[in-house]
C-alpha cells in the first residue's frame, strides 16, 4: 500500500519513505517529529524531517502547529500536491496532550477584506478528549 501511495503522489520510494509512511497509516494518528525519532532510534533526523516536509510538499501529510514549539503531522486523504485541504479543525487534549483531526467538521471560507489572501486556515480546539473523560 505504501508503494501505491507513493507512486500516485510522484515520490520517489526510499526506504525511510516506506518505513514513514507504514508507521503513519499503522499509527493512524497525529505524530510529531519526537515521536518519529523515538520510533526510528538509528535514523538521522535530518533525514526524518526532510521525508516529513517531502510528504507534506506532496500532499501526504499536513503540518499542523499546535502553539508548541514542535510541529505535528497527520495523514492527508484528499490533498493533491501543493493544495492541502485539511480545512478541518484540530482537537488538542488537556490532560492526555494528543493532537487529532476532527475530519468531519469543515472550517467554512472566511470573506477577507480586499487586499488579503490566505495560504493556511489553522483551527486548534482545546479540551478533554474522550479517552480521558
Amino acid at each position: 500500500m505504501t508503494e501505491e501511495i507513493l507512486n500516485k503522489k510522484e515520490v520517489r520510494i526510499t526506504p525511510m519513505r516506506q518505513l514513514l509512511l507504514e508507521f503513519f497509516l499503522e499509527k493512524n494518528k497525529v505524530l510529531g517529529l519526537s515521536e518519529l525519532e523515538k520510533a526510528f532510534p538509528k535514523s538521522d533526523r535530518v533525514t526524518i524531517y526532510r521525508t516529513l516536509k517531502t510528504f507534506e510538499e506532496k500532499g501526504i501529510v499536513h503540518g499542523i502547529s499546535n502553539g508548541t514549539t514542535e510541529m505535528k503531522y497527520a495523514l492527508c486523504h484528499d490533498c493533491q500536491v501543493a493544495n492541502h485541504s485539511d480545512f478541518h479543525p484540530h482537537f488538542s487534549c488537556l490532560k492526555c496532550e494528543e493532537l487529532s483531526c476532527l475530519e468531519s467538521i469543515f472550517i467554512p471560507s472566511i470573506d477577507l477584506p480586499g487586499g488579503y489572501s490566505f495560504e493556511k486556515v489553522e483551527m486548534t480546539i482545546q479540551g478533554v478528549c474522550p479517552k480521558c473523560q
